[in-house]
C-alpha cells in the first residue's frame, strides 16, 4: 500500500468519525429541541389551567356574593314577617321561640306530648290550630313562596331512656319520627290550609331526629326539657344554593 492509499483511508476514517459525531450532535440537538418544546407546551397548559382556575374562582365568588345577598334578604324579610304575624304575647303563651334562622321552636315538652308517647296533647292541638294557618299564610306570601325549598317538621328528643345508648337512640328515633308525622298529619288536614294542599305536599316533610341535636345549658350539660321539642324549619332555595356552592368550592379545592 503506497502513501496515497494510506492517506486516503485515514481521511475516510476521519470522515466516518466526523459523520458519526455529527449524527450524535444532531440527535442531541433534536432531543434538546423536543424537550424544550415539551416544556413549552407544559408551561402553556399550566398557564391555561391557571387561567381557567382564576376564571372559575371569579365566577364562584360572583355567584356566592349574589346568592349570599339574596339569601340574607329573604331570611331577614321572612324573620320580620314572622315577628309581625305572631305577637310576643302569643309566643310566650305558646312557649314558642322564633330563631334567627326562621326556625319556629315549640319548647314546652309537657304540653306537646306525654312522656314517651307520640299522640298530640289537646293543648298542642289548640296551639297548632292557632299557629299553622298563619304560618302558612306568611310562607305563601308572594314575597316568599317562590323562595321556599322545603318546610320541615322536626321531632327532637333528649338522650334519656332507660336502656343502652344504642337502643335509646333507636327508640328515641322511632318516637321522634312518630311525633313529627303526627304533627304533619294534624296540620295538613286543617280546613284553613286545604287550598294550599298541593303546594304543601310538594314542600312539606316530617323528620324524626332522635337525640342527634341536643340542647345544652351554660355548663355544657344536656338540657333535657329543652331537647324535647318540635321545630318547624324553613329551607329556602338560597340556602340550598349556598350548600351547592360550598360543595363546588370543595370540588375546586381538590383539583
Amino acid at each position: 500500500m503506497n502513501d496515497n492509499q494510506e492517506s486516503a483511508e485515514e481521511w475516510m476514517a476521519i470522515s466516518d468519525l466526523m459523520s458519526g459525531l455529527m449524527l450524535i450532535f444532531l440527535l442531541i440537538a433534536i432531543s434538546f429541541m423536543y424537550q424544550v418544546q415539551k416544556d413549552k407546551d407544559k408551561i402553556v397548559l399550566e398557564k391555561q389551567h391557571l387561567e381557567k382556575v382564576i376564571k372559575e374562582n371569579k365566577l364562584y365568588k360572583s355567584k356566592l356574593e349574589q346568592i349570599s345577598k339574596e339569601f340574607a334578604s329573604v331570611e331577614s324579610s321572612l324573620n320580620e314577617a314572622f315577628l309581625d304575624e305572631f305577637s310576643q304575647e302569643e309566643l310566650e303563651k305558646w312557649n314558642v321561640e322564633i330563631l334567627k334562622d326562621n326556625t319556629i321552636r315549640f319548647k314546652s315538652p309537657n304540653i306537646l306530648f306525654k312522656q314517651g308517647k307520640s299522640d298530640l296533647s289537646m293543648v298542642f292541638n289548640y296551639v297548632l290550630e292557632e299557629f299553622f294557618p298563619r304560618y302558612i299564610k306568611v310562607l305563601t306570601d308572594k314575597n316568599f313562596i317562590n323562595h321556599i325549598e322545603e318546610i320541615r317538621i322536626e321531632g327532637h328528643t333528649s338522650s334519656h331512656w332507660n336502656d343502652s345508648k344504642r337502643d335509646s337512640y333507636k327508640k328515641n328515633l322511632k318516637l321522634s319520627q312518630e311525633r313529627a308525622r303526627n304533627v304533619l298529619n294534624f296540620v295538613i288536614n286543617r280546613s284553613e290550609v286545604i287550598s294550599k294542599f298541593d303546594w304543601l305536599t310538594s314542600v312539606f316533610r316530617a323528620n324524626g331526629l332522635s337525640s342527634s341535636q341536643l340542647i345544652y345549658d351554660d355548663n355544657r350539660k344536656e338540657d333535657i326539657d329543652a331537647s324535647r321539642r318540635v321545630e318547624f324549619r324553613v329551607m329556602t332555595k338560597s340556602r340550598e344554593a349556598l350548600r351547592k356552592l360550598e360543595q363546588l368550592r370543595l370540588d375546586m379545592k381538590d383539583r
